[in-house]
Order: structure tokens, then C-alpha cells, then sequence
């Protein structure tokens, strides 16, 4: 059986303050975002990589991250929407005869990632891919440490209550599916005018479980110029 990862790089990241798409920014000398690939091409439960790029970008992608750095051109690049959820149907969309079993018959997981999580290890992957695999969904994530409190606000900004961390988690990418179960998922969606924040939003809200993974603390989202910091540190300790 195989898993196809989805890469999403089609945001732009306006809060990173950059002057392009912070998936494309250095980290130790390479973009962003091949970290993200690789980790995908380690994994060996992972058979497919699919990058959903800016539409505007997807030469750039092609180009200056698949050739430049030698990417297998198995890797397909296709452009995605406005919005994260608009990315991940674009997505299922072009992946729809594989699930099927039209044209790969093996195919039964589909895990999406930020492409601006670049920190993401190989080993993770194929442990989220397993479970995914018994248990239909399931998304890696790490608990909140126990001096953190979650406070719950009020529309007018002022505290309901404050939430113990016990039982709470900080989600994480990948998300990992069963194929044909999240692409029913997302055809619902579009029937009922419904866009998930993540994956999990969308695939959970027909009744399915997801499940949370342990992953590590250093698969942090790229999203300000600190998190460039923190990653090329992590980084160059590996």
C-alpha cells in the first residue's frame, strides 16, 4: 500500500514580512521548503509527493527548487487556491483516479503538510502513516507543557475561563487520511459551502475520528523572522 504526500506552499506567510513566499527563504543556505520535501523522500512509507504551489509560482517551484536541487521529476507541481482549504481540493481533485483505484490501486493514505514546517523528521511521517492506516485519521501533534493555560474570551475580550493544560495538544502537520474516506470528505464540504482550518476540521465533521500522534516539539511552523532563527538552530544541531 502506498501514501501520498501533499505539500502545501501556496501561501504567501504576509506576517514573516518577507519580500516573497517564506517557503522559498533560506534556512542554512536552501529554501524552506525543500526541508519539507526531503523529509517526505525519506520516509519510507511515503510512495508520492505532490507540491500545491501559488498559481503564480508554479514555474518557480519547477524550476528553482525541483531542478536546482535535483528533485526526482516524479514530483508533480500543480497550483492551488485562495485559500488552504481551496489548496487541499485542488489537491484531491488531481489525486481523484488514484484513490479511486483508477490508476494506482495501492494508494490508501493521503497525508497533507505545511510546506513552512520544515522541521518535520522522516521517522514521523511513517509512524503517522501507520496509524493513520488502523485508525482512518490521525495528526501529529505535541501537549502543552504544564505551566500553559488556554484562557477562553468572551466576545468583548474578556475571560470566561482559564482551560488546565491536561487533555490539550498544540496540532501539528502532516495530517494523515484514508484516501477515499477524506476525498468524500471534501466533496461533502463543497456541497455544503463548509471550509475546514485543517484537514482534520474537514474530515472529523462527518462523524470520522482523528486521532493525535506525538511528534516533536522542534516541528515548529515557520510563521516570523524568530522561527527562522529557532529552525536554523535545530537544524545545525542535526
Amino acid at each position: 500500500m502506498g501514501a501520498i504526500a501533499v505539500i502545501l506552499c501556496a501561501g504567501q506567510g504576509m506576517r514573516m514580512g518577507a519580500s516573497k513566499n517564506k517557503v522559498f527563504l533560506p534556512l542554512l543556505g536552501r529554501p524552506m521548503v525543500l526541508y519539507s520535501i526531503e523529509a517526505c523522500q525519506g520516509a519510507r512509507l511515503v510512495t508520492d509527493i505532490l507540491l500545491v504551489a501559488h498559481p503564480n509560482e508554479v514555474e518557480y517551484c519547477r524550476s528553482e527548487i525541483l531542478e536546482r536541487y535535483g528533485i526526482p521529476s516524479t514530483l508533480t507541481v500543480i497550483p492551488g487556491g485562495v485559500t488552504r482549504h481551496q489548496s487541499e481540493k485542488c489537491a484531491l481533485d488531481y489525486l481523484r483516479e488514484h484513490f479511486e483505484g483508477i490508476m494506482d490501486p495501492g494508494t490508501d493514505i493521503v497525508l497533507f503538510h505545511d510546506g513552512a514546517r520544515p522541521l518535520v523528521t522522516s521517522s514521523d511521517i511513517d509512524h503517522l502513516v501507520q496509524v493513520a492506516r488502523t485508525r482512518g485519521g490521525a495528526l501529529l501533534g505535541t501537549p502543552l507543557d504544564d505551566h500553559e493555560m488556554i484562557a477562553e474570551l468572551r466576545p468583548d475580550g474578556t475571560i470566561a475561563g482559564i482551560l488546565p493544560p491536561r487533555g490539550l495538544w498544540r496540532a501539528q502537520t502532516p495530517q494523515a487520511f484514508e484516501a477515499k474516506s477524506l476525498l468524500s470528505s471534501y466533496d461533502q464540504a463543497q456541497i455544503d459551502g463548509f471550509q475546514g482550518t485543517d484537514t482534520a476540521s474537514t474530515y472529523e465533521r462527518l462523524g470520522a475520528a482523528v486521532y493525535m500522534v506525538e511528534g516533536s516539539r522542534d516541528n515548529i511552523k515557520m510563521t516570523g523572522p524568530l522561527d527562522l532563527v529557532l529552525g536554523t538552530a535545530v537544524l545545525g544541531k542535526r
